[in-house]
């Protein structure tokens, strides 16, 4: 019969299997906007700009679904790394968030030479904040990893502490000790 820990990790290796699934069906979305916007690029006015958007994007995506894979194989040990890890990916897909409004400013929130663009360039903006706010589910998974963590190991022995008195005697001798 499982615990109710072991039900924990199972859920949590499903969420990270989900948003590696949401990831993996992004990064395909990505690539075929790349494959897109090469053959366009003669009509978009920034062609630099959309290709250095999604050439952040794949990479860092690729990246993400890379660790999500491993911290899944490596559950049901749950290790305080993984943890930070989840919490430091979500962190940055929020911090990402800003490179996803500098896309829309530079490329899309204007008069465009060509409008016909303008639904392929939202599509790609609008992909790629989506997903960053998917991940943002790694926060809870980190959490619940958290709670694991702390209730199936021991807390450590705290350190003792001296009050102001035994401080001071402590690094003071008194003169009768000299």
């Amino acid at each position: 019969m499982e615990t109710r820990d072991e039900l924990t990790v199972q859920h949590v290796i499903e969420q990270l299997g989900a948003r590696k699934a949401d990831a993996m069906n992004t990064l395909e979305l990505l690539r075929q906007y790349r494959d897109r916007v090469e053959a366009e690029q003669s009509q978009l006015e920034n062609p630099a700009a959309v290709f250095e958007y999604l050439d952040f994007f794949i990479p860092a995506y690729e990246d993400v679904v890379a660790e999500l894979h491993r911290i899944a194989g490596e559950l049901p040990t749950v290790k305080r790394a993984q943890i930070d890890l989840l919490r430091q990916i979500a962190a940055n897909c929020r911090a990402e968030q800003r490179r996803c409004l500098v896309f829309r400013d530079k490329c899309i929130n204007r008069p465009l030479p060509n409008e016909k663009m303008r639904p392929l360039l939202n599509e790609i903006s609008v992909t790629s904040r989506d997903q960053l706010t998917a991940f943002y589910d790694l926060e809870a998974a980190a959490a619940r990893l958290e709670r694991i963590i702390n209730t199936t190991q021991p807390e450590p022995a705290p350190e003792r502490t001296l009050d102001r008195r035994q401080l001071f005697t402590r690094i003071f001798k008194p003169l009768s000790d000299r």
